[in-house]
């Protein structure tokens, strides 16, 4: 009896001994981040996770040059084009709870284009340069207030008040120390409403008494849990002012929806690149669009007025106008990843996951175990929700299928709003 139980127990013993020298033998995964020929890690935080880091394969040729907090947000980006010249034409840089400090946009030669300033995460100013001259809009909590430009010789300036409580907006026109037009329109720019696309200035509505016809459209489209290369969303979130004049260029953000469209600045800043591929997830729904198309009258008149002061009419009323109105709604989810390791079996097992826990956010199923979560928290990864609502305009964290219910419902509950104002130029009025 005792050597049974002897040769039992050594019988066990020989078993977890075999079991141990197997765990031993399967090598760790390794999460470690490393640089590649394409990416440098330049310093770290005490973490392991990436402090300064640079993409680009030639060290004074880089697309991207950042840095994050240790928390794995933000700190600063400079996003270069290598197409045409090289030159940088994004400059960001964010707060340690990813609040915007400030941020700035370059034109092909290199010249500022824009740039915006930020006070307790809420747009406080911009300036925009061109060769006319600049254009500054005021903002209270992130509210537009005024828009003012000065041409570049001081000739002339045209300022833009905007009134919520009382729902208007007043719009001056100076030429020579002398005011050539002041009128007062509805606070929200509508069909008519001229523009300088340049300077990105809003000017004066220069059409007897503009009348829209309405088409109900009551269309949707959405796209859920798609891999994209890119972390630009220019397909996805339409720019609020869509100019007749502008094409989007593929090799960069399109960095002039940027002034004006709120929604995208707020994407594109938060996420200036990605190391690997991001997550996306859109819907956009329209309601119905508000066309318009000047009278006979109106187009001699204002090509009478054109050809007989070209400088005048361009201060009062630009170079274009709002030809259509789309009213609707628009969603956008970023589901991001950073100091993802340098080993391609773990970061593909990484991407799974990241992949299952977003899928899992939108329809509450299948949730990652308690030991799939551990992996996944080994990198930086955040899900955020965008709208056109305001309050979602800086995105909502989503942690679980609770969090976007929440915000799903909010944005169900919100009436249709004016997604995207769509331009037509002045010159065109002379041929149809």
């Amino acid at each position: 009896m005792k050597n049974f139980i002897h040769r039992s127990m050594l019988l066990a013993l020989l078993v977890i001994i075999s079991s141990c020298q197997k765990d031993e033998d399967i090598p760790e995964t390794d999460y470690s981040i490393e640089s590649s020929g394409y990416f440098q890690v330049i310093s770290t935080h005490p973490n392991g996770w990436i402090k300064e880091g640079m993409h680009g394969y030639l060290p004074n040729e880089p697309d991207n040059e950042f840095e994050y907090f240790e928390n794995g947000f933000i700190k600063s980006a400079k996003i270069y084009s290598n197409t045409y010249n090289q030159h940088m034409y994004m400059d960001v840089n964010r707060d340690e709870n990813n609040q915007p400090v400030s941020s700035k946009y370059y034109t092909r030669e290199g010249d500022l284009w824009f740039e915006t300033q930020y006070l307790n995460g809420f747009t406080s100013e911009k300036k925009v340069y061109s060769e006319k001259g600049t254009s500054v809009y005021k903002y209270e909590e992130g509210n537009l207030v005024s828009v003012k430009f000065t041409r570049a010789d001081g000739s002339g300036s045209s300022s833009t008040v905007f009134d919520k409580a009382a729902g208007t907006r007043t719009v001056t026109i100076m030429n020579n120390g002398e005011t050539v037009l002041e009128e007062t329109y509805a606070f929200t720019e509508g069909i008519g409403a001229s523009m300088q696309t340049s300077n990105q200035v809003p000017l004066a509505n220069p059409f007897t008494d503009p009348a829209g016809d309405y088409r109900e459209m009551n269309e949707a489209f959405s796209a859920n849990s798609l891999w994209a290369y890119s972390t630009d969303p220019i397909f996805d979130i339409k720019p609020f002012r869509n100019y007749s004049d502008f094409q989007i260029d593929r090799t960069t953000f399109a960095t002039r929806f940027a002034v004006s469209s709120e929604l995208y600045q707020s994407v594109i800043e938060q996420y200036p690149f990605a190391e690997d591929e991001v997550l996306t997830a859109n819907f956009q729904y329209k309601e119905g669009s508000l066309s318009f198309s000047p009278s006979i009258e109106d187009r001699l008149a204002l090509m009478e007025e054109m050809e007989k002061n070209p400088d005048l009419f361009d201060l009062k009323y630009g170079n274009e106008f709002v030809s259509k109105v789309y009213y609707g709604k628009t969603i956008f989810m970023m589901g991001a990843l950073r100091n993802v390791p340098t080993n391609k079996e773990a970061a593909n097992e990484i991407k799974s996951l990241a992949y299952k826990k977003f899928n899992n956010i939108i329809d509450g199923e299948n949730d990652l175990t308690d030991e799939e979560l551990e992996k996944l928290n080994k990198v930086w990864f955040e899900v955020k929700f965008f709208s056109t609502l305001r309050s979602h305009r800086n995105g909502i964290v989503l942690n679980d299928h609770n969090d976007y219910q929440q915000v799903e419902e909010e944005f169900n509950a919100a009436e249709s709003s004016i997604i995207q104002l769509e331009y037509r130029s002045f010159e065109n009025l002379k041929f149809n």
